[in-house]
């Protein structure tokens, strides 16, 4: 495994990543890979341009994202009722579950709350902050609004 030094870090950068690894419970080296991992994955998705489309700012678009930011904010309730360290697509597809105007269509779909709950990882103890939302669960997001825009 490779090792990255960092000379100059800014330190108001340093106190963000060293307060977001203690949240986590991760040290600061597996924050810091954590953050790279979620930063270049949505760097390099091949239509990451959410923001600049959601920023031409349709009435469809603010709804979606609307929509979207009420569900992760679920999601981030309950990843940390779980003790999850992250947001989950799981996490987030619970909260799908949870809207009566969604949970018909997942359902026909095969996603139901005990499949979804199966996929999981075993409940550890309830956190106390926020989790961060994954890259997988940001690429869920992403790619359910570029398939909306294309259809």
């Amino acid at each position: 495994m490779a090792t990255l030094h960092v000379r100059n870090f800014p330190d108001d950068l340093y106190e963000r990543l060293r307060a977001s690894a203690e949240a986590e419970n991760r040290s600061i080296s597996a924050q810091a890979i954590a953050v790279l991992r979620t930063g270049l994955s949505l760097q390099d998705h091949p239509r990451s341009r959410v923001g600049e489309l959601l920023a031409e700012g349709s009435p469809f678009k603010r709804r979606f994202a609307q929509q979207a930011k009420a569900l992760v904010v679920r999601g981030q309730a309950l990843a940390r009722e779980r003790g999850a360290g992250e947001v989950a697509p799981a996490h987030v597809l619970l909260a799908m579950l949870e809207d009566p105007i969604l949970r018909p269509s997942l359902e026909r779909g095969g996603v139901t709350h005990e499949s979804v709950t199966a996929a999981l990882p075993p409940d550890a103890e309830p956190g106390r902050r926020r989790p961060p939302i994954s890259a997988e669960a940001r690429r869920m997001l992403e790619n359910a609004l570029l398939a909306t825009l294309d259809a």
